[in-house]
């Protein structure tokens, strides 16, 4: 339990130093960082990638290259091939950039044609594929010449999304994140016309999704689901079609949250989540829905939200905390909340750091996913200050533990290409690459054997490929800004 020096609840004096809280924690950042600001947004889903730019590096350059070669070849999928072409358009864009080497442009472009070539067949990774491309070439400023294109393969992705079939939570929920992408992808290539289409049935695909999300029964899932898909139609300014007067879907999925609170929730560990995380994650990701909807007037509807949430983080474990707290840090926040409620946010930061570092012995299956939050969230708020070394020697041990393993067995966090994910993701952040590919972990010779759930690895692997495309694109100018979208 933190103390109330470190969390408060009620203080509103506090609040009249927000603005200089605010520029001290993160000032700076760009705002599709602040809206997308963890792990779980970039290497699960593959939402907000390539912020906080590092600039060129050669070596980096071949190194990601590597390790999608060797990604591509171990799988042997299609969405991985593609994957590859379109991380070969990447570096060479921002090689192009950083060097001011007219003659490359040429090679930039037959990679790019490539990838378009190799969109897999699949419709679930047709669809992420589409995405991916949309927002590299936005982000690269390179969409002008492949426009048309990317257009058909857009519209086409709005009718491949509306035929897959999701036959239980789970899946919905899958389905439902997936939509959201593809709406910001539209967004950013600013392709408006096509968020009006229409069905054979004359609804519109917004309205489609919709009614898909109050077609999920688990609350987990319904309440994530809904609050990304409500985020996402707030960034591209269709937020009205959330809580207008046909029907009020944030006021229905809080009138549901309502009921369920009142019952205990008894549900079981998933290998990460265990007890108010189910609530608290959810939670945590409407804030900022409302936030970006920019209707903090629901904060208080039938419940202090806020209050809840922060009630749901104080009984989280050690290990809940840890992964939880940059959800919830980066809610306040943009909701103009933070100095309010949290008035030391780099004291609590410590806290639940060493909270963490005393409870766990190091070998547990998740705890290269609990540091490589640690460490990001480290970077956010102390850029200065290395973090703990001890976080980064779990990382490490994490890894390498997993990769080849079969931890995948006990939980689907021990999957080797989810561990590879989230170790490219931290190493890269704070340049600790030697570690990634020395001699003791040895990725590039480890992935011919790595294990996995056969059933799993077509989805995990997914996630090694955002990582590398995340590192990818952070690899444009220092100085590069958001897109038009989020500016």
């Amino acid at each position: 339990m933190y103390s109330d020096s470190i969390m408060s609840s009620s203080n509103s004096s506090l609040s009249v130093n927000q603005n200089t809280n605010r520029q001290q924690y993160f000032h700076g950042m760009l705002k599709e960082r602040q809206l997308f600001p963890t792990p779980w947004y970039w290497c699960v889903h593959g939402l907000g990638l390539g912020q906080e730019p590092t600039g060129f590096d050669p070596q980096k350059s071949q190194n990601l290259l590597n390790i999608s070669l060797a990604l591509s070849e171990k799988t042997q999928q299609d969405y991985h091939r593609f994957t590859h072409c379109l991380l070969q358009g990447i570096v060479s864009t921002c090689e192009t950039i950083s060097l001011d080497n007219e003659q490359q442009k040429q090679q930039v472009n037959s990679h790019f044609l490539e990838a378009i070539k190799e969109l897999p067949q699949d419709p679930w990774e047709y669809v992420r594929a589409c995405v991916l491309l949309t927002e590299t070439l936005v982000k690269l400023e390179q969409l002008e010449l492949y426009k048309n294109s990317v257009y058909e393969h857009l519209e086409k992705a709005f009718q491949v999304w509306a035929e897959i079939t999701a036959d239980n939570d789970k899946f919905r929920y899958e389905k439902l994140q997936l939509f959201a992408n593809l709406l910001i992808a539209v967004g950013q290539a600013e392709f408006w016309e096509l968020l009006t289409l229409q069905q054979n049935n004359q609804l519109t695909y917004i309205e489609t999704a919709l009614q898909a999300s109050t077609e999920i029964s688990d609350l987990f899932y319904f309440g994530r689901g809904s609050a990304i898909v409500f985020t996402a139609l707030g960034i591209i300014g269709f937020g009205e079609k959330v809580y207008g007067d046909s029907c009020n879907y944030l006021q229905n999925l809080l009138d549901i949250f309502d009921l369920e609170l009142k019952e205990p929730s008894n549900r079981d560990s998933d290998g990460v989540h265990s007890g108010s995380d189910y609530y608290i994650f959810p939670l945590s990701l409407i804030l900022n829905s409302l936030a970006v909807l920019n209707r903090s007037d629901y904060l208080t509807y039938k419940r202090d939200w806020v209050e809840v949430s922060l009630s749901f983080f104080h009984s989280l474990s050690p290990a809940s905390q840890t992964s939880q707290i940059t959800f919830l840090l980066f809610a306040l926040n943009n909701l103009n909340l933070l100095d309010t409620y949290i008035p030391d946010v780099i004291g609590l930061f410590n806290q639940c750091m060493e909270n963490y570092l005393q409870c766990t012995d190091g070998f547990q299956t998740d705890d290269y996913l609990r540091c490589t939050y640690l460490i990001h969230l480290s970077e956010q708020l102390m850029p200065s200050e290395p973090v703990d070394s001890r976080v980064v020697s779990m990382l490490f041990n994490g890894v390498s533990q997993t990769l080849g393993s079969k931890r995948y067995l006990e939980s689907n966090y021990g999957s080797s290409y989810m561990a590879i994910a989230y170790g490219l993701s931290a190493l890269d952040k704070i340049n600790r690459w030697d570690l990634l590919l020395s001699e003791e972990l040895g990725l590039l010779k480890k992935f011919g054997q790595l294990e996995d759930d056969p059933k799993t690895t077509r989805l995990n692997a997914l996630r090694t490929a955002f990582a590398l495309v995340e590192v990818g694109l952070r690899m444009r100018p220092l100085d590069s800004k958001d897109t038009s979208l989020f500016s």
